[in-house]
């Protein structure tokens, strides 16, 4: 069922509906929430708080923007005002392995150190280019979603991709981490 079609639903009294939107954008906004947040016990807070508000304000919604980008504009919001309220600077982190493919386990650790090399890179970046990248790349949200979530103009973000991408790569030359057949990681991880 579409996410409208629930949201008409819980809306017309089937409250029990929104436990399908729940379990549906569940696991990624954790995902998003842990790259703001790093603490698992806030990842969670959180993100409890986000399904909490969209549920409250569910009669706000408008079917012009997609339910996701919306829930995580209301996460990220919750999200900053955790940290403005604790003062401490948002650290991104990068625990997924970035590699998609079956590796043979020489593979597995060149990936794991790639990996761990391209999170510290990660986290040289301004948060809003680490952010943009994290949720175009790892999300798949689309540029008005994306929009949406931090709440700037498509413009921007197509600016923030564009950028990011090249502090990403800047990083990296500089850094000289190449993957096995002699490219660069971020031309094999960050295309586009």
């Amino acid at each position: 069922m579409e996410d409208a079609e629930i949201i008409r639903q819980v809306l017309a009294g089937h409250h029990e509906q929104y436990a399908d939107l729940v379990r549906r954008y569940q696991e990624p906004l954790i995902h998003f929430l842990r790259r703001m947040l790093g603490s698992e016990e806030d990842v969670l807070d959180c993100a409890q708080e986000a399904f909490l508000a969209a549920y409250r304000n569910l009669y706000r919604y408008s079917e012009a923007h997609p339910f996701r980008a919306w829930l995580y504009a209301i996460a990220r919001n919750k999200a900053l005002d955790l940290l403005r309220k604790r003062r401490r600077e948002v650290p991104l982190t990068l625990n997924e392995n970035l590699v998609d493919h079956q590796p043979r386990p020489e593979e597995v650790w060149i990936a794991k150190e790639q990996s761990s090399m391209l999170s510290e890179v990660l986290n040289e970046l301004p948060e809003h280019y680490a952010q943009t990248l994290y949720l175009r790349y790892k999300q798949e949200l689309s540029y008005e979603e994306i929009a949406m979530v931090l709440q700037v103009p498509v413009s921007r973000v197509k600016t923030y991709l564009h950028r990011g991408k090249e502090k990403l790569r800047q990083h990296l030359e500089r850094r000289n981490i190449y993957d096995g057949d002699g490219e660069r990681v971020v031309d094999s991880t960050i295309s586009g």
